[in-house]
């Protein structure tokens, strides 16, 4: 990490090489496309490389890289969002309606297309939630975060952190209430 503070190229490829995987795995897991997630893991990089001087050694390095992969992922889904034109329906939905409806199912084909559509569901509910919930259920559900080191991550106080991870969490109860009856 000193060498690549003082400008060792070689020393700043070993630190890519050592954490692109992790990187790239949370570009993935958050953009949920291969080709955005190398775009994250590129950007991110590039940030590491031209911000590198500002690392100060608070916190872990990968802790620093991780959330710049963050925010550069978080950015690129504000502009995919924002871009975007109104969506159709889902093909799910799509296919279920165009299906036969006098076709028969085998029990293992409606276990698979119920798990496909409780995915969309919460997909789709997740999607739904404010970008601070978001990124919080990410952070702690998906990443596996304790709450101080998403509190350090996200710049704010703990109790922040708990109530942002209360209100998705209601948040996304709401929007699967029906699952549950």
């Amino acid at each position: 990490m000193s060498l690549a503070l003082e400008g060792d190229d070689s020393a700043f490829n070993q630190l890519v090489t050592l954490h692109y995987d992790k990187v790239y795995g949370q570009a993935l897991r958050m953009t949920k496309s291969e080709e955005d997630a190398k775009d994250v893991a590129q950007l991110t990089w590039i940030k590491v490389w031209k911000k590198l001087s500002t690392f100060k050694g608070e916190s872990a390095f990968t802790s620093w890289v991780y959330r710049i992969t963050t925010f550069t992922a978080l950015d690129l889904i504000r502009k995919r969002n924002s871009n975007r034109e109104s969506a159709s329906e889902p093909d799910y939905l799509e296919n279920a309606a165009n299906s036969d409806a006098s076709s028969i199912a085998s029990p293992e084909q409606v276990r698979k297309l119920e798990g496909k559509e409780l995915k969309a569901r919460i997909d789709d509910a997740f999607s739904k939630l404010p970008e601070k919930l978001r990124t919080a259920l990410q952070l702690r559900e998906i990443e596996g975060l304790t709450y101080e080191e998403m509190a350090q991550q996200l710049h704010c106080k703990t109790g922040t952190v708990m109530s942002r991870l209360f209100n998705a969490r209601k948040t996304i109860q709401k929007h699967l209430a029906d699952l549950v009856s």
